[in-house]
């Protein structure tokens, strides 16, 4: 379950969003259970912001990485000592067996990280990190100057920022930089026989309930194997009776939804599908907004559909100052919207 806030100035409020399955694709929990494991492509990575420029990577290394491993890497950054004073830096990349143990007079500072992969699965990816700075100190011999070590969660294409430094006080370096950083990326290593293939994906927004007809919003698209598909959907719009209260009219709603899906075909030609959902309600011209999103993982046959709930809000906005009248037709208003159910129902297949 995730949480979502969205405000607008004097008012706000804040809804869990749950995705409830309301079909035979989706079990109890996150399905997670089900999903392959896969290999992860890890990359560690140092950023430098010019003095006057942009942030941009000045070295990387990267590799794949199986559940269980382990990888010890090291970076050291400086300025180029043959180019300083074109601000061309210098990245010193030690594999484990030759780690940097010392800082060179030419450095700013070493990282090094040790990573090891827990788990690994569609959309998400479960990491043991510890990483160190090293600086030189005024004898030569290197100290450390920072470090942490924890757990990490991240999503595919997720990045993590570890440590954010200043640069060394001297001229060459303030003239030519601001910051040092260093980050670390992951993302799913696809299997080479399944990387080409291509995913059709069918979203419906199916809005039904006392009151009215049904509204249905359509969007299709072709993705390919493992990246992510962003979808927004039209908004919906519908109009709340306040009868009864005074000097109100009927209420003008508006229901926005938005997310992204991505997928991967499996070895045995199953389809491992992650969504992840916004949806927000507001007044038309008014000034609140509840909002919430919530995610979802699972495997299914190939042309199942899966059907989504998407939670009306529970919760009224609750304002200073704010009179009877318009707590009473915020509370209609939202008994309005928890008339209507608000879907999603996606087939995802193979594109030949």
């Amino acid at each position: 379950m995730k949480h979502g806030l969205r405000k607008t100035p004097g008012r706000g409020a804040i809804l869990a969003l749950g995705l409830v399955s309301l079909g035979a694709g989706l079990t109890q929990g996150d399905g997670q259970e089900d999903l392959s494991p896969q290999k992860v492509h890890l990359e560690l990575r140092s950023l430098a912001t010019s003095a006057s420029l942009a942030t941009f990577p000045v070295g990387s290394m990267a590799d794949d990485m199986a559940v269980g491993e382990s990888h010890v890497w090291s970076l050291t950054v400086g300025l180029d000592p043959d180019a300083a004073a074109a601000c061309h830096t210098q990245v010193s990349i030690s594999a484990p067996e030759v780690l940097q143990r010392d800082v060179p007079d030419w450095a700013a500072h070493v990282w090094e990280a040790r990573l090891t992969l827990r788990s690994a699965t569609l959309e998400r990816i479960e990491l043991d990190l510890a990483w160190k700075r090293l600086a030189r100190g005024q004898d030569g011999k290197p100290n450390e100057a920072a470090g942490d070590s924890r757990k990490v969660t991240l999503g595919e294409g997720q990045r993590r920022l570890l440590d954010f430094v200043a640069v060394p006080k001297v001229p060459a370096w303030q003239s030519c930089y601001s910051n040092l950083a260093l980050e670390l990326e992951a993302r799913i290593a696809e299997d080479p026989a399944l990387a080409d293939r291509r995913i059709g994906y069918d979203l419906w927004l199916v809005e039904e309930g006392p009151g009215g007809p049904s509204t249905t919003r359509r969007w299709q698209v072709t993705g390919k194997q493992g990246e992510a598909e962003e979808f927004r959907f039209e908004t919906l719009r519908r109009s709340i009776q306040l009868s009864g209260i005074r000097g109100q009219t009927p209420a003008r709603v508006e229901t926005h939804v938005s997310g992204q899906v991505r997928s991967r075909m499996t070895s045995d030609g199953a389809l491992e599908v992650a969504i992840q959902a916004n949806r927000g309600d507001s007044l038309e011209h008014g000034s609140w907004s509840i909002g919430g999103w919530g995610s979802k993982r699972v495997r299914v046959v190939p042309g199942e559909s899966i059907r989504l709930e998407l939670p009306s809000p529970t919760e009224t906005p609750r304002h200073p100052g704010e009179l009877a009248a318009e707590s009473e037709a915020d509370q209609r208003i939202l008994a309005g919207l928890r008339e209507r159910t608000v879907s999603l129902v996606l087939t995802a297949r193979p594109v030949e």
